[in-house]
């Protein structure tokens, strides 16, 4: 085994792995948000209606003082 290591760089290795791990970390992440049980589309009434009415339009005008 550690004439592997003699072909492979281990930091090259380590960083590597890291990289996978973040990757499918990631991806396993944004597909579980997608799906139906953890959508923010799908939270109770009540605390949609309550994001909805702290969300301010993209153009509205800057309330008057």
């Amino acid at each position: 085994m550690w004439r592997i290591w003699r072909l492979i760089n281990p930091r090259l290795a380590v960083l590597g792995v890291g990289l996978l791990i973040a990757f499918v970390s990631t991806t396993i992440h944004l597909i579980q948000i997608s799906g139906d049980r953890y959508s923010i589309n799908n939270w109770h009434p009540d605390t949609a209606k309550a994001a909805m009415a702290r969300v301010q339009p993209q153009n509205a005008a800057l309330p008057q003082k």
